[in-house]
């Protein structure tokens, strides 16, 4: 086999820290070159593991303003769905087409609609642990597949109805498969790389990103084999072209994007809020660090690429849509997550050799005691991610269910949708949570948001004319203020108090329900 690295040679008797068990000693001549036996069991247990841990609750969390969005989206007639995308999320079209598919063979429950999302952290894991035992070595591809199944944001990305966790596991897909091509470039590897590149980038064009951490893998280990280097160029060339579309159509509906946010408290908050934890996040980055300096420092000539690779995969994402922040609007942590598996990568590396520094069998128990307090700090982040609603945002499933418990023929619903003032919040929620049942009509309804060609619908002008003899109108205020009239045009506010009377506001966790019961002698 013809070597493609230049082999630093170690002194007779010596032990390359990361070859792994006495067996493995003699590392492999190619990077990502790693015998199949055993690699199953390396990727199952972190697979299972994080299909757990995404699997507890997946069905009870109430949605949010983002499934609720996806929901919407992928429910619409072919014609309104294909209108929505000419105005506004085209970035989610191979996403939401997936889920149309998925829906129609599945059903929209809450337990359908995040289970794709489940099943990708769960590849996700395997995909890491088979990264980490080609690039490092078995016992530190285990132990990383175990940290990225066990990072609160996995579990939380896992339970939710958007593409956040099928892009994080295309991007270790996409790896994967440029460790293989690195290792042997046959047609079917190459194809399979160019697959993993598109996937990723018509999922979430950001994860794009990490083809400058490719890049570097593949600028280092095939300076001596130009054939190599040039196959594996074209692997990604092939992939580029089918997604290089993608973000030249979207360019114009950055719009969609613009509330967020790069300000010192958001640089500041960002590592936390992309684990969800900010103990998980201090303990992955010291271990991280441990990792990648072993493997800069060590004498093995095959680690450097892998630290150059992991710690540009780790942090070039971030520091990218900081920098390009005033063009592109994408500095938000979930936007990122496709970094954390480089981030379980190397910081299994620094757990695993930081024990067989010490001594060669030291090396297991160092990493079993990190994943343990891994999982251990995390316990807090885990159930808040688990808590209904997501923390910060109305619960419009308990409010409508109120109204769907009691409901009456010829009720109706007006909206004073303070937090939803763009999107429409909790007139996307009632339609979810009451599809399968008969809804209070929209009083003041002008067009739908499917009729805009949106996620928001536009009501009347004039609030007279779209009220009808209504006995009853259920009243959904997401504000603050006492006043559940506060914030609402003067016009209809003032139409409703004149006709209506005010019950007892039935109080949600950020939302309130109030019933409108006309008055006697009300005319209109």
């Amino acid at each position: 086999m013809t070597s493609v690295l230049e082999i630093t040679p170690r002194p007779a008797g010596t032990d390359g820290a990361a070859d792994g068990p006495r067996g493995h000693r003699r590392e492999a001549e190619r990077i990502g070159a790693r015998p199949a036996r055993g690699s199953a069991l390396v990727a199952l247990i972190p697979a299972a593991l994080a299909l757990v841990l995404c699997l507890r609750g997946l069905g009870t969390r109430s949605m949010w303003n983002n499934e609720y969005a996806t929901w919407h989206a992928v429910t619409l007639s072919l014609p309104d769905f294909e209108a929505l995308l000419r105005r506004t999320d085209l970035v989610h079209v191979v996403y939401y087409l997936f889920m149309r598919g998925w829906i129609a063979l599945l059903g929209d429950s809450p337990f359908a609609l995040r289970l794709p999302s489940t099943i990708a952290m769960a590849l996700c894991a395997a995909f890491v642990a088979l990264i980490g035992r080609r690039l490092i070595s078995t016992p530190v591809g285990l132990f990383a597949g175990l940290l990225f199944a066990l990072v609160p944001a996995v579990s939380r990305y896992g339970q939710e109805s958007r593409s956040y966790a099928l892009v994080t596991m295309a991007g270790a897909f996409a790896t994967l498969m440029l460790l293989r091509a690195l290792d042997k470039p046959s047609n079917a590897r190459l194809v399979l790389y160019g697959f993993g590149v598109a996937l990723m980038g018509l999922i979430h064009f950001v994860s794009l990103t990490l083809l400058a951490a490719h890049f570097v893998l593949w600028l280092m280990t095939t300076r001596t084999d130009e054939r190599r280097r040039w196959r594996v160029a074209g692997g990604v060339g092939f992939g580029l072209l089918g997604v290089i579309w993608l973000p030249a159509l979207a360019s114009h509906q950055a719009a969609s994007i613009s509330w967020i946010k790069a300000d010192a408290a958001a640089v500041k908050s960002f590592p936390s809020d992309m684990f969800l934890s900010g103990p998980v996040a201090i303990g992955l980055g010291v271990m991280a660090l441990l990792g990648v300096l072993y493997l800069l420092f060590s004498q093995t000539a095959r680690n450097r690429p892998a630290a150059a690779m992991l710690a540009t995969w780790a942090i070039l994402p971030p520091v990218f849509c900081y920098v390009t922040f005033e063009f592109l609007h994408l500095f938000l942590p979930r936007y990122v997550l496709v970094v954390i598996p480089a981030w379980a990568l190397l910081a299994a590396t620094g757990a695993y050799l930081s024990g067989r520094l010490v001594w060669r069998f030291l090396g297991p128990l160092t990493a079993i005691v990190v994943v343990a307090a891994v999982a251990w700090v995390a316990q807090p982040a885990q159930a808040m991610v688990r808590e209904s609603p997501v923390r910060g945002q109305p619960d419009y499933r308990a409010a409508i269910m109120t109204i769907h418990q009691r409901y009456a023929p010829g009720d109706g619903v007006v909206y004073n949708d303070v937090f939803g003032v763009l999107s429409d919040l909790a007139r996307e929620a009632l339609d979810y949570e009451m599809r399968d049942q008969v809804k209070p009509r929209d009083v003041f309804l002008d067009k739908t948001a499917a009729q805009r060609a949106s996620f928001s619908a536009s009501e009347c002008a004039d609030p007279k004319p779209c009220l009808k003899n209504e006995p009853r109108l259920w009243l959904i205020y997401s504000g603050w203020a006492p006043d559940p009239f506060s914030s609402m045009p003067p016009a209809r506010a003032a139409l409703l108090k004149l006709n209506y009377t005010t019950g007892q506001a039935l109080n949600f966790t950020g939302v309130k329900l109030v019933l409108l019961t006309r008055r006697p002698a009300a005319t209109l």
